[in-house]
């Protein structure tokens, strides 16, 4: 049953800026990016009760177990890849001009991701070979179909800015994730990497995290921070900065892998280390020059996620010296890009772009014909602000506890984090049902 909105004593006007920017000619039907965060948002609370069990496990340094790659592949694969997946469908004709080059391959895409992603993680979790390279099989397949349609459609668009060059680059790395996650999965049943799997499990992480998702919040924080902030006259020399230092520092990651030594490392991180501090720059930036008296909770979270970034750079040179010898540091390093830095700005653009979305679907058209609500009107303030609150120090705590070998202040911390997780799945699920009265 649909939870028909309250309309506005007199007409609302439709949204300027930043609502009608997301609504560009060529944007996709509500059900291509719909169903993507539906999907991204059920991986989302899967992810987070999967972390209630084994934080203990996090509190241990024990990043390797199964079970602990399973629920990590449920937040970087499912709830943040699908989110980018399903958040470039409706940007794309916004920053580029060019819809996606086939919406009935995206469509295909999802369909074969999702179900393998989830026989990945079961079978991973449960021990089960034969499942899991499967899965494994189903969602590759997915993610190089849309790297197909992806590449077809940067391929038609008419300018070549920095959200073109930041999204061609991260193509190029979500494939190498994709290759070197295989090669990982095959691992486990074959063992062909012997010695040398934690410096592929190393690469893999950081191709994908710096790679793939870095490159696209470059790419794509370029032109919705300044929307969603009414941000203007901002310098963006930082964010080219960040995409020549992050991309060229996974790239020689990428090449010269095999032949690491530590005067290279430094480098490599030294270059990846600068890539990201310049991208907190030119977030930083915008947010300086905001219009917007307050922060809502979306842009909050969003500035949370920021601050956990510069969080994991802060321990990046510990675990550069360390590495496996302090494996509870490792285990904190990722946990701070992950589920702070990553997760908590994924999900604050959620509060931004999803309301949109709906509003422009289902109340846009009946601007000037009667009274409707203001997007803002979609979604209670408290309990996205409760969401926020519980999400930033639930990923804190998780981080502190795993620091200090910590399990029961760990699960703590995790329950906290798995309420926020709830909180925003649940107003995300209100949001989508509202309709006219």
């Amino acid at each position: 049953m649909t939870q028909p909105v309250p309309a506005a004593p007199t007409s609302a006007p439709a949204p300027g800026g930043a609502g009608a920017r997301l609504a560009a000619a060529g944007a996709p039907p509500f059900r291509l990016p719909g169903e993507h965060f539906t999907v991204a948002l059920i991986f989302w609370v899967l992810g987070a009760l999967g972390l209630v069990w084994v934080a203990p496990d996090l509190a241990r340094g024990a990043f390797s177990l199964p079970r602990v790659a399973a629920v990590t592949h449920l937040f970087t694969l499912g709830w943040i890849t699908t989110s980018i997946l399903g958040a470039l469908y409706q940007f794309l004709p916004v920053a580029l001009r060019v819809p996606i080059r086939s919406q009935r391959l995206a469509h295909l895409t999802l369909l074969l991701y999702a179900p393998g992603l989830l026989l990945f993680v079961a079978a991973l979790a449960g021990g089960m070979q034969r499942p899991m390279l499967a899965g494994v099989a189903l969602f590759a397949v997915g993610l190089l179909l849309f790297l197909g349609n992806l590449a077809a459609t940067l391929a038609r668009a008419p300018e070549r800015n920095l959200t073109w060059w930041a999204l061609v680059g991260a193509a190029a790395f979500l494939l190498v994730t994709v290759v070197l996650g295989a090669s990982l999965a095959g691992n486990l049943r074959w063992n062909y990497l012997g010695a040398d799997r934690f410096l592929a499990l190393g690469v893999h992480l950081h191709v994908a995290l710096f790679g793939w998702v870095l490159l696209v919040m470059v790419g794509v924080a370029q032109r919705l921070l300044p929307m969603f902030l009414l941000s203007h006259g901002a310098r963006e020399w930082p964010a080219r900065l960040a995409l020549t230092l992050l991309a060229g520092g996974v790239a020689l990651l990428v090449a010269l892998h095999h032949a690491l030594t530590p005067a290279l490392v430094a480098g490599i991180a030294i270059l990846i280390g600068a890539g990201v501090l310049a991208f907190v720059a030119q977030a930083a930036l915008f947010f300086r020059h905001k219009k917007k008296p307050t922060l809502d909770a979306g842009l909050r979270l969003a500035a949370t996620g920021l601050g956990f970034l510069l969080l994991g750079m802060a321990l990046a040179p510990a675990v550069l010296v360390q590495g496996l010898a302090a494996p509870r540091l490792a285990t904190a390093y990722g946990t701070a890009l992950v589920l702070g830095a990553v997760s908590l700005f994924v999900a604050g653009h959620y509060y931004k772009i999803v309301p949109f979305l709906v509003w422009y679907h289902r109340f846009g058209m009946l601007v000037g014909k009667r009274p409707v609500p203001r997007v803002a009107d979609l979604y209670a303030p408290t309990p996205a602000n409760l969401a926020a609150a519980l999400l930033g120090g639930g990923a804190l705590g998780l981080v502190a506890g795993t620091l200090a070998g910590t399990p029961a202040l760990a699960r703590v911390a995790a329950l906290v984090f798995a309420l926020g997780a709830g909180v925003v799945a649940a107003q995300m699920y209100t949001i989508s049902r509202q309709r006219p009265t």
